[in-house]
């Protein structure tokens, strides 16, 4: 089972980092939006949605995807969207750590709503990574992806990305498994321990700072450490929401394209609320 999932997550990571040095920026929002639209579709696949509802929905989701790729590219909307979300996430984080119960809630009343705002404002955020930097170039005032003009410097966001969620996961997964023997949040994620959570920040945290110094040569600030960290944590904030929501509607993958992960949804949790702080990190 770790073997595959290793195994599974190297292979996506390669792939994504394949895209990013040689295809160009279309190829990879495309790639982006077919993952979403697939994730979607597993989320309403749990949530017992009928079959005409959900084409219903994904067909909401595409629309709204060209909605906001024709309207809302703008740079203003972005941070818009990015402040919602992170707003959103914090509530998440708080409900796990008080057991509030508000994320049960909130599945329970608007499932469907929430998995449509939850993946489509991912995604645009996804598609327009690095536009709150100063040193985005894009043309026609479009802060989206494809609007780039210089994507190889792009490119090194998009690769610390997935490299870091993809460090996060390995040793906080590799670390529970092995060692693990207090655990984080029983009632969600059994499988889950606090000796896990601390590898999976401290880890990839260290193994960024070695990069960032003797590859880059690039200083590393407190502000950078701590953004780093919250990315670890809230990779596990992500992964714990989609474990509720797997447990409310009782299922324990919500696919199974993916070997070792179970279906896309799983595989992307972490990058839900990861995303919107990666975009704050680049903002400030």
């Amino acid at each position: 089972m770790m073997r595959n999932r290793i195994i599974t997550g190297l292979i996506l990571a390669g792939f994504f980092v394949f895209l990013l040095v040689y295809f160009n920026p279309f190829v990879l929002a495309l790639a982006f939006s077919l993952i979403s639209i697939q994730a979607y579709n597993e989320w309403l696949t749990v949530s017992q949605v009928g079959k005409i509802a959900k084409y219903k929905l994904l067909f909401l989701l595409v629309f709204f995807m060209l909605l906001f790729i024709l309207f809302f590219s703008s740079h203003t909307y972005i941070i818009i969207i990015n402040l919602i979300s992170l707003i959103f996430w914090s509530i998440i984080f708080i409900d796990l750590i008080g057991n509030f119960q508000i994320t049960k809630n909130i599945i329970k009343k608007g499932s469907n709503l929430l998995g449509l705002v939850m993946i489509l404002s991912t995604w645009f955020l996804l598609i327009s990574l690095g536009s709150t930097s100063t040193v985005s170039v894009t043309n026609n005032n479009s802060y989206l992806l494809f609007s780039h003009t210089e994507f190889s410097n792009l490119s090194y966001y998009y690769i610390f990305l997935i490299s870091l969620i993809s460090m996060t996961d390995i040793s906080g997964y590799f670390v529970g498994r092995n060692f693990g023997n207090k655990l984080l949040c029983q009632s969600i994620s059994p499988k889950k321990t606090i000796e896990g959570l601390i590898a999976s920040i401290l880890i990839p945290l260290f193994i960024s700072y070695i990069i960032f110094i003797y590859y880059f040569s690039i200083p590393i600030l407190v502000s950078d450490i701590i953004f780093v960290v919250l990315c670890c944590i809230f990779c596990t904030v992500g992964d714990l929401f989609i474990s509720v929501f797997k447990r409310y509607y009782n299922v324990k993958d919500t696919g199974n394209i993916l070997p070792g992960h179970g279906g896309l949804l799983d595989r992307i949790d972490s990058y839900l609320p990861v995303v919107a702080i990666i975009q704050l990190w680049l903002f400030l």
